[in-house]
């Protein structure tokens, strides 16, 4: 998959949200598939499936297109500086966690901080502004899991989207 890292160091929740949502937005418009998740600390993760068919390059230049097309939209809450004093409390939208050994919170891992918040799976009908971010423990996730009627990440793995076709679509709003 590719993975776009919505992280908010100090920006309001509800702009992480936000942007989530203008990134599965833009994913109908040019047909490509996302899935989101907690990312067990502050932020969100959009997955997008790859179906096995991109190198770690490949992967990374999506998500940098696809970063500069919500970045373009949303410039007054989003921003692309790496360098948290540099981002002026916007989200910075993460691309460059698409690289050979880049550290990332798995699915379903509890993270090592305060009330054990797990890294959870969600329905995009979830992510509204009643989302609360800090539901998602050691304590809740199970529960949550037993209630599931399939593995919510099954799709990010099995799905192979018409890549080619959703390039150049996103081409056009580029």
């Amino acid at each position: 998959w590719c993975i776009l890292d919505l992280d908010p160091k100090g920006a309001p929740f509800e702009h992480v949200v936000r942007l989530a949502l203008a990134i599965r937005e833009l994913c109908d418009e040019i047909e490509l598939p996302a899935f989101v998740k907690t990312s067990g600390s502050t932020g969100l993760h959009v997955l997008l499936p790859l179906g096995g068919l991109c190198t770690y390059e490949q992967s990374r230049q999506l998500a940098h297109l696809v970063v500069r097309v919500i970045h373009e939209r949303h410039r007054d809450i989003s921003t692309i500086a790496r360098t948290i004093s540099a981002r002026g409390g916007k989200v910075y939208l993460d691309w460059l966690q698409n690289r050979h050994g880049q550290l990332l919170a798995a699915p379903f891992c509890v993270r090592p901080l305060q009330g054990a918040p797990v890294s959870t799976p969600l329905e995009w009908r979830e992510g509204g502004p009643k989302l609360e971010i800090g539901a998602f423990t050691i304590r809740t996730v199970l529960d949550r899991l037993r209630r599931a009627k399939q593995d919510p990440m099954a799709p990010v793995l099995t799905t192979r989207p018409d890549l080619v076709g959703a390039l150049e679509r996103l081409s056009t709003r580029l």
